[in-house]
C-alpha cells in the first residue's frame, strides 16, 4: 500500500501529459486527468495493450472534411493523409498510431499507387508493436516497397542492389555498421526472383518465381549458403549490430537525450531475449526516467503531423477541412510522401523560417473555425485579463506553457484590453473578442506549442 502511494506521488498530471504526447498525440484535459489518477503503470499498460480509455473504445470512421463529403482515401487527392490524420486524432490506440508513423519513417516508401501505400500502412499498423522479423518480412514482400526500391523484377542475370543496400543500411544495421559492399551484392543476389503483375487498372501484385532466383552460394555477413530472401532477413536480424541499432532509433523517437551505452546494452538484451519483439523495448523506454526529464522545459520538437493531430485531439476538434494536407506539407511533412528512403530529418530540422510560418498558419486555421473560433458577442466584456487567459487555455486543451510565455500572455491580455481606452471608457465587445482570439492563437502558435 505504501509503495503504491509512493508511486502515485511520483506521478503527476505533467507526467501523464508528457507520456500521452511522446507515446501518442497528446490528450484532452479530461484524458490527462484520467491517466494522472491511474498512475504510470496503468497508463503504459493501456498504451501497450489497448483496452478502454476514459471515453471507451471508438469506432474509427472518416470525418467529413467538408459538409456533404466523406473521406475517400483511394480516389480523392489528399484524403489518404486526412484518413490517417483522423486516426491519429481519434484513436484509442494512440501508441499504435505513433508507432505506425515510426515505421512509415523507418521503412520510408513513396511514389507508389495510393491503394498500395494504404495497404502498406495497414501492414505497419498491424505489426507496429509485434515481432520485428515478421514486420520486416511483410515489408520486404510489400508491393509498394518492392516497386519503390526496384526489388520486383530483380533477377539472377542482373540483381538490383537498391533494396539490399537499404535493408542493411537503413532497416537493420545502420550505415557502415558491420557490413561491406560485398555483403550488399551478395544480399542482392539472394533477393532475386520476385516478379510483379499489374493489369486492368488493378494495383501491382508480387509473386516469387524460382526460375529467376540466383540459387548459387552467397556469403553474407560471414555466413555462406544458397541463401534466399528469408535467409537474408534472418542473417541481418541475427547480427550483433542489429539490436543496438534498432533500440537506439526507437529511443530517439521517444526521447531527445542521448542514449547511454549501458542503457543501449540493456535495451538490446531485452529486445533479443523477447525474440526481437518491439513492445517490450518500447515499454522499457516509456518507463525510463529520461522520458520524464525537463517537464518544465521540454526539448523534443513535435513532428508536423504530431503537432496537427495533437492540437486537434487536445482541443476536441476533428478533421473538418482538407487544408490540413497542404498545411502539413508546408510544415515539412506530407504523409505517404517522405523525401527519400531515409525518411524525414527530425528535431530542429523541423524549425525553419518557412515551416514555423506554416505552424502559425495552422493555428490561424484552428482559431478561425468552431469550436475554437470566437463568435460575435460571445465573450463578456467583464472578463479580467486572468479570466481571459484561463478561458483561452481551457478552449485550446490546457497546453503547457513556459514561465516566459505565461508572462507574455499576461502582458498581451492587459494591453489588448486597455488599448484605445481612456479612463472610465467601457470595453467594447470586439475588444474582448479579439483579446480572446489572440490569446488562443498564441497558445497554439507560440514556441512552446512546438515542443513536448
Amino acid at each position: 500500500m505504501l509503495r503504491g502511494m509512493a508511486r502515485k506521488r511520483n506521478w503527476s498530471r505533467a507526467h501523464a501529459a508528457r507520456l500521452l504526447w511522446r507515446a501518442g498525440f497528446g490528450g484532452t484535459p479530461k484524458e490527462i486527468d484520467y491517466w494522472a489518477r491511474r498512475g504510470k503503470r496503468e497508463t503504459i499498460d493501456w498504451l501497450i495493450r489497448g483496452g478502454r480509455g476514459p471515453h471507451g473504445a471508438k469506432r474509427m470512421v472518416g470525418h467529413a472534411p467538408r459538409v456533404g463529403t466523406t473521406l475517400d482515401p483511394f480516389n480523392e487527392w489528399g484524403h489518404d493523409q486526412l484518413w490517417w490524420l483522423d486516426k491519429m486524432v481519434r484513436s484509442q490506440r494512440p501508441l499504435v498510431e505513433k508507432m505506425t508513423l515510426f515505421w512509415h519513417d523507418h521503412f520510408a516508401t513513396r511514389d507508389a499507387d495510393t491503394p498500395l501505400m494504404l495497404a502498406q500502412n495497414n501492414k505497419l499498423r498491424k505489426g507496429a508493436l509485434g515481432s520485428f522479423p515478421s514486420l520486416l518480412t511483410a515489408v520486404t514482400l510489400d508491393p509498394a516497397m518492392q516497386e519503390f526500391l526496384s526489388l520486383v523484377n530483380s533477377n539472377k542475370r542482373a540483381p538490383n542492389e537498391n533494396y539490399a543496400r537499404e535493408l542493411l543500411e537503413l532497416f537493420t544495421l545502420g550505415a557502415g555498421n558491420g557490413y561491406t559492399e560485398t555483403d550488399v551484392r551478395e544480399a542482392a543476389r539472394a533477393l532475386t526472383g520476385f516478379r510483379g503483375t499489374a493489369s486492368n487498372g488493378k494495383p501491382l501484385t508480387v509473386y516469387f518465381d524460382a526460375t529467376r532466383w540466383d540459387a548459387g552460394n552467397k556469403t553474407l555477413l560471414g555466413k555462406t549458403g544458397a541463401w534466399g530472401y528469408k535467409d537474408v532477413l534472418r542473417i541481418a536480424v541475427a547480427s550483433p549490430k542489429h539490436g543496438p541499432f534498432l533500440v537506439e532509433k526507437l529511443w530517439s523517437y521517444f526521447i531527445p537525450e542521448p542514449l547511454s551505452s549501458a542503457t543501449r546494452k540493456r535495451l538490446a538484451r531485452v529486445y533479443v531475449k523477447s525474440g526481437h519483439k518491439i513492445a517490450p523495448v518500447v515499454r522499457e523506454i516509456l518507463e525510463h526516467p529520461a522520458l520524464y526529464s525537463h517537464l518544465e522545459d521540454p526539448r523534443m520538437v513535435k513532428w508536423p503531423v504530431v503537432h496537427i493531430a495533437g492540437t486537434l485531439r487536445s482541443a476536441g476538434k476533428g478533421i473538418d477541412t482538407d487544408a490540413w494536407t497542404w498545411i502539413s506539407a508546408e510544415m515539412g511533412q506530407q504523409l505517404f510522401n517522405p523525401p527519400s528512403v531515409a525518411g524525414w530529418d527530425t528535431g530542429t530540422a523541423w524549425m525553419s523560417t518557412a515551416t514555423m510560418r506554416a505552424r502559425f498558419l495552422c493555428a490561424s486555421y484552428l482559431v478561425s473555425k468552431p469550436p475554437l473560433k470566437v463568435t460575435k458577442n460571445s465573450i463578456p466584456t467583464s472578463w479580467s485579463s486572468s479570466k481571459h487567459i484561463a478561458k483561452a487555455r481551457s478552449a485550446t486543451g490546457s497546453p503547457w506553457t513556459s514561465d516566459a510565455t505565461d508572462r507574455e500572455l499576461k502582458r498581451m491580455a492587459k494591453e489588448f484590453l486597455s488599448a484605445g481606452r481612456g479612463r472610465g471608457d467601457k470595453l467594447q465587445p470586439w475588444q474582448a473578442e479579439i483579446t480572446q482570439s489572440a490569446l488562443r492563437h498564441l497558445l497554439l502558435a507560440g514556441p512552446d506549442a512546438s515542443l513536448h
